[in-house]
């Protein structure tokens, strides 16, 4: 069954239904399906996601984090949900003690611009080599929202921004020159970068 029609079953709205997220993912994560591998994914909500993942990679182990404790009712076989605030890198930490090392991470999160970066910046060097990092909801970084909502938190960059500085030093590599990275973070880790996909709301960066 295509990872679409398993989201739709589901009910979560990364589905065409809705964000139209799956087909997309469909082809970039495909790879992993028969493999033991490790997902986490930030923001469990009503479970659809989670229950999508978990039907899609019936070998990995699959968690969602939350601060809601009520999505521990969406545990199941190879689910497993743990409740705690994804900002905090303490968190972050305990997960990945507890589950190892993450092959997918997916963040579904508060879609704030200065969680969407550091929690970027705490989980892609954690990721395994051959890895995939998602962020969803990246369209946050644009004015229609900041009219509705505090998406900047406490960032001086969007977190689409913060990506295309992350891009302008994987495309230009040595090209740039003397040029200096946006921070120290991109200057160590733009290389173990294989590629960044922009799509419909969301991005999709591999890992080396």
């Amino acid at each position: 069954m295509l990872l679409d029609e398993i989201g739709i079953k589901f009910g979560t709205d990364k589905s065409s239904k809705h964000h139209d997220y799956l087909n997309i993912y469909d082809r970039c994560l495909s790879k992993y399906k028969s493999k033991e591998i490790t997902l986490v994914e930030v923001g469990v909500y009503r479970g659809g996601s989670v229950a999508t993942w978990g039907e899609y990679f019936p070998k990995a182990t699959i968690v969602g984090l939350d601060i809601t404790p009520d999505c521990t009712q969406y545990a199941n076989n190879n689910v497993f949900v743990r409740i705690g605030d994804a900002s905090s890198s303490s968190f972050l930490f305990e997960v990945v003690r507890e589950f190892g090392e993450p092959t997918i991470f997916i963040d579904d999160g508060s879609h704030r611009w200065d969680h969407q970066i550091s929690t970027f910046q705490i989980m892609f060097p954690i990721l395994k080599a051959g890895g995939t990092y998602i962020i969803e909801d990246i369209d946050t970084s644009f004015d229609s929202y900041l009219k509705e909502a505090d998406f900047k938190g406490f960032s001086a960059i969007s977190a689409y921004d913060y990506v295309c500085k992350l891009g302008r030093m994987l495309v230009g590599d040595v090209a740039v020159q003397s040029e200096k990275p946006y921070d120290l973070f991109i200057a160590d880790n733009y290389r173990s970068i294989e590629s960044i996909e922009m799509a419909r709301r969301t991005c999709i960066i591999k890992k080396r």
